[in-house]
């Protein structure tokens, strides 16, 4: 079975490093977050192939499309939405390969370097720019899905201006008043709209988890960047001398002056006598 199929806590090295990072003291709630946010990605395309699942059958079953022309449109709609979430998939895969093989690298490195690697964790993980990427395309579908949304809107109220406009003619020669009421898009309408709606219900809430993830990987840096510091501090503290250090030093430089003084006194009246 491809390893990328399988739950990202069930990989031994993800096993392996979040076992380091407790034994070694060490907070391990960020890379936990990002492995929890990609377990959301993985349920939403899941939820998205059971809808595309769920469409296929809906279209068998509504009467007014089988003889008609836009059911070849549906089903031109409905496949670009399976490549659409085949891509998604494939990028899913992508990333949880390259979060096991961060995990292995870390865990590489702390048996080669000892604790003091897992202070850099974030560094393993380079998927921040892939996410960021993946981000930007996912805001330019949902734009897309938009403008498909509001045309096929359009195009119903229209649709049903048309006829609104035929039965007032054939109400108004009756004698009675035209209908004014705006109505609502029709069925078919709301079938044609369905997917783009669906694709960009799942594109939103997979945007929203891509940047939990990115936010966590910032999380990562910030607090190792803050343990870089700390030690920087440290070190600087160890190099400056203490107070009490200094305080002794003052002490001693006093007491030698004291010793020095009557040296020198006594110097100078040598030179007197002579």
């Amino acid at each position: 079975m491809n390893e990328n199929n399988a739950p990202l806590l069930e990989n031994q090295y993800v096993k392996e490093l979040f076992s380091i990072l407790h034994d070694n003291g060490k907070d391990s709630s960020g890379l936990a977050a990002l492995i929890g946010y990609v377990n959301g990605m993985e349920s939403l395309v899941k939820r998205a192939e059971e809808s595309i699942s769920n469409m296929k059958s809906q279209l068998a079953e509504i009467k007014e499309v089988q003889n008609h022309p836009v059911k070849t449109a549906l089903q031109n709609t409905i496949k670009t939405l399976e490549l659409k979430v085949s891509e998604v998939r494939a990028r899913l895969d992508e990333l949880k390969s390259n979060i096991m093989n961060g995990c292995k690298n870390a865990v590489a490195s702390f048996k080669e370097k000892g604790a003091a690697a897992l202070d850099r964790l974030a560094s393993f993980f380079r998927i921040k720019n892939g996410l960021q990427d993946w981000r930007k395309n996912i805001d330019g579908a949902i734009k897309h899905d938009d403008k498909a949304i509001a045309r096929i809107e359009a195009f119903a109220v229209e649709y049903h201006s048309a006829g609104r406009a035929i039965k007032n003619m054939a109400r108004v020669v009756i004698g009675k008043q035209p209908i004014n009421a705006k109505k609502e898009a029709g069925k078919l309408a709301k079938t044609i709209a369905a997917p783009y709606k669906a694709q960009k219900a799942t594109l939103t809430q997979l945007g929203k988890t891509i940047d939990k993830a990115i936010e966590s990987l910032d999380g990562l840096e910030n607090r190792a960047a803050a343990r870089r510091e700390h030690r920087q501090a440290e070190r600087a503290a160890a190099k400056k001398p203490s107070l009490l250090g200094q305080l002794q030093e003052n002490i001693a430089l006093v007491e030698q002056m004291k010793r020095d003084i009557p040296m020198q006194e006594r110097a100078k009246s040598k030179g007197a006598e002579i």
